[in-house]
């Protein structure tokens, strides 16, 4: 229904429009009257109108000062009739220039006025079908922005474009909203019907967040799962609504949770400095899904309690076991990984009087999976890893596993990593060549990049070395003694000068390299080639 004013000085009048035509029929509602325009704006404090019929001509405030104020000083957009004994054209160019739908002469005649009440329905139809087309347009467009920033792929032209959306984007965190799947109601439900919860959690969550609803992302997953439901959580949200960071939390949740007939679980990912980074918050959430069954029993599960938990310095890790394991992993070595895999599991059979000590290991040896998983980028087959690690962490496996089983996860999981670190790190050693390419004269090192490229340093040194047959660093040097070859022969810079260009920041060095690759100095290199031309 589209709500009306009528605003006249003559009751007669207004009774008179109120029973002219049936305006539920035509999908109207009269909401609310008035005399003049004074009173007009107090009823609009209350009442949520759409259209205004106004007679020009009445005390206090007439109806071209009523349309000039509320056009000028109002936020909601609202659209105006006038009524009128007789015609002006100042009038006329004023109503004209504030979009009144229409000047109407009295006596109104029933047709005219219903001619332009479907006139105006048809309009404002057609521009809310058009402003939601274009929200959904805007949503469509900013949810791929978002992804690819979650992926760890953008641009400043997309945080210039999703910064257009946020309140604000310093202080971020990516927090998973998921329904509780160990509660025995909500496994029950049918494919449609999960999806329909999913749907209700989406929009009971706009309702609650209001003017800040673009902070929710849609995740879709595939056919089976449907979507998942995410917000990007900032600073400036918790400071308009006067709370902290976790009240804020706490707050949402249980407001959302009132709403819903399943139990909830948020996964509170790490804090970055803004959305930047939001990747690697967004991982985090992913890894701690993976820790719900092994840590407590909490409806909110935040990354920074269970990176605590694990802090070496406060509990009993059998640290050499478990990283013992953890390399041999890394290194997909099948005999060593039984042999470790049995240790370690004879480890907590030793510690069965002591369950909170096995948690705390367990939970060392899974945070490790996890790092690794991060590794790797595609979200497909991080799915595929959380998932071999949520087995891993069950209780009943982590209490009363056999040995074989413990292996046959294990093993499933190096295999899993080798597998998916020679399909996705062939691209980061195309990524690294690119960057001596384009920046060999930098101060490039190994370790810089492998955190760059989130990949652990020893096995990017290892598998860099199996790919172009000698280690990163020789590597490098010869790539910049071979850029210096060629300025040696375009320039006659100064030797010292050249060997600062390419990346040499000590001479010495450089010239001592260059004898060891090309057999001469860089100076004989110069004089000989120079000496070829003539």
């Amino acid at each position: 229904m589209i709500n009306v004013m009528i605003v006249d000085d003559e009751p007669y009048i207004r009774q008179g429009l109120k029973i002219l035509i049936p305006w539920k029929k035509y999908g109207y509602k009269i909401c609310a009257e008035a005399s003049n325009g004074i009173e007009a704006l107090e009823k609009l404090k209350d009442q949520n109108i759409d259209l205004i019929i106004t007679d020009i001509k009445m005390p206090q405030m007439d109806g071209i000062e009523l349309i000039e104020y509320i056009s000028e000083y109002m936020s909601k957009r609202h659209h105006f009739i006038i009524l009128s004994g007789f015609y002006e054209f100042e009038y006329a160019k004023k109503a004209i220039r504030y979009g009144v739908e229409d000047y109407i002469l009295k006596p109104v005649q029933k047709d005219e006025l219903i001619r332009t009440l479907e006139d105006y329905k048809e309009k404002l139809y057609n521009d809310l079908n058009e402003l939601k087309n274009k929200e959904l347009t805007e949503k469509v467009v900013f949810d791929n922005h978002l992804g690819h920033l979650l992926s760890g792929v953008y641009s400043e032209e997309s945080i210039d474009y999703i910064s257009r959306f946020l309140t604000d984007i310093s202080g971020a965190r990516y927090i998973g909203l998921e329904y509780d799947l160990s509660n025995e109601n909500y496994l029950g439900l049918s494919h449609d019907e999960r999806i329909e919860q999913l749907n209700l959690l989406y929009n009971e969550l706009k309702k609650i967040l209001n003017g800040h609803s673009n902070h929710i992302y849609k995740e879709y997953i595939d056919s089976e799962k449907g979507f998942a439901v995410g917000l990007i959580y900032v600073d400036k949200l918790g400071e308009l609504a006067g709370l902290g960071e976790r009240d804020y939390i706490h707050s949402l949740s249980d407001q959302i949770k009132g709403k819903l007939k399943h139990e909830l679980i948020l996964y509170i990912g790490q804090k970055e400095r803004d959305i930047r980074t939001i990747s690697e918050s967004y991982k985090t959430v992913k890894m701690i899904r993976s820790f719900y069954n092994v840590t407590n029993d909490n409806s909110i599960i935040n990354y920074d309690d269970i990176k605590n938990s694990l802090s070496i310095d406060k509990h009993p890790v059998d640290k050499e076991a478990m990283d013992n394991l953890i390399r041999v992993i890394e290194e997909n070595d099948k005999e060593m990984i039984k042999k470790h895999s049995l240790i370690v599991h004879s480890h907590f059979k030793d510690w069965l009087g002591q369950p909170g000590i096995i948690k705390i290991n367990f939970n060392y040896l899974l945070f490790n999976f996890i790092n690794l998983t991060r590794e790797i980028d595609s979200k497909e087959s991080q799915e595929e890893a959380y998932g071999i690690i949520s087995r891993l962490g069950n209780d009943k496996l982590m209490f009363k596993s056999s040995i074989k089983e413990f292996q046959d996860l294990v093993l499933e999981f190096a295999d899993y990593l080798s597998r998916e670190r020679q399909h996705a790190f062939g691209g980061v050693l195309k990524d690294i060549e690119r960057e001596i390419i384009e920046n060999y004269m930098e101060n490039l090192s190994l370790k810089g990049l492998s955190e760059k490229y989130f990949i652990n340093s020893a096995y990017l040194g290892q598998i860099f070395k199996k790919q172009f047959g000698v280690p990163f660093k020789d590597y490098l040097n010869n790539y910049r003694i071979e850029k210096a070859t060629e300025l040696l022969i375009r320039t006659d810079e100064k030797i010292y000068l050249i060997a600062s260009s390419v990346g040499f920041n000590n001479t010495d060095y450089f010239i001592s390299k260059f004898v060891q690759l090309k057999g001469i100095t860089p100076l004989q290199f110069r004089k000989q080639f120079i000496k070829k031309e003539i």
